[in-house]
């Protein structure tokens, strides 16, 4: 079995990976449409719906970073086009998961005398694509 380490999990922003990452995360899910009748035994039924996706990731804050930073992450948020989406890659090996999403959240955290960090939450917008490699 090959184990992926999960420090060569990466989160690219607009073709830059996100700056001194710490985590990252992806989900992707699938609605469900109920369609239990009466005759469905007393069981529920279901038919597929809508998918989304979301992806997450947590990096120490560096005020000079040249990679994604918790500044550049401000800006794509508050942009004054409510329509702007950027484009996020999740990379596992040699596989990607590429798509265009929202900027959703953004939170730092900064306890005395500890590394002060920041968390992105982007939501997915359209399709998600994946290429395997």
């Amino acid at each position: 079995m090959a184990v992926q380490n999960a420090t060569g999990v990466t989160l690219s922003v607009d073709g830059d990976i996100m700056a001194h990452a710490t985590s990252a995360s992806f989900s992707i899910s699938r609605d469900l449409r109920d369609k239990t009748s009466k005759s469905s035994g007393g069981w529920q039924e279901n038919l597929g719906g809508l998918m989304s996706w979301e992806m997450s990731g947590d990096a120490f804050i560096d005020i000079t970073a040249t990679d994604v930073s918790m500044a550049d992450c401000f800006t794509i948020l508050t942009a004054a086009d409510s329509t702007v989406t950027t484009t996020v890659v999740f990379t596992v090996g040699t596989n990607t998961y590429t798509g265009e999403a929202f900027v959703t959240s953004i939170s730092a955290d900064a306890g005395v005398e500890e590394n002060a960090t920041f968390s992105l939450s982007l939501t997915g917008s359209a399709v998600l694509t994946q290429v395997v490699v």
